[in-house]
């Protein structure tokens, strides 16, 4: 190839060089765009993920959980009740002589109450009698 060929074919060499340029740009342009959604898309799920830590520590560390504990006392009659001590964010509890119908509604009501079961005992005493003791803190 001699000098008069590419003075000849110059403009088609500077389309085709122009033709890989917007090529080029125009993956670039699609990688940086699929990229950019990839990261808002994350970027949204650990908002989503800080929000709903934000609420589960909200319930935990809230000021009426004192008062949900207290009402596990009230679950069964105060003459079943052995032990019922609460100091600062732990509960200690002891039942005696109950039916298996108060084991689950003290079962059902500590399940369902936003605490971490540190300690739960359940033994059978007699024949459909049971005692409970749990511990568990907030």
């Amino acid at each position: 190839m001699n000098l008069m060929t590419l003075q000849r074919y110059k403009n088609e060499i500077i389309l085709l060089l122009a033709l890989f340029f917007v090529i080029g740009a125009f993956l670039y342009k699609v990688n940086a765009s699929s990229y950019v959604e990839e990261n808002k898309a994350h970027i949204q799920q650990q908002i989503a993920e800080i929000t709903a830590i934000n609420k589960y520590k909200n319930q935990w560390d809230g000021k009426s959980m004192p008062n949900k504990v207290k009402a596990l006392k009230t679950v069964v009659d105060a003459s079943k009740v052995k032990s019922f001590s609460k100091k600062s964010k732990k509960l200690v509890a002891s039942y005696v002589n109950l039916t298996a119908n108060d084991l689950n509604k003290i079962n059902n009501k500590l399940i369902n109450m936003p605490v971490q079961i540190i300690k739960l005992q359940v033994t059978e005493r007699s024949k459909n009698i049971y005692s409970m003791e749990f511990t568990c803190k907030w």
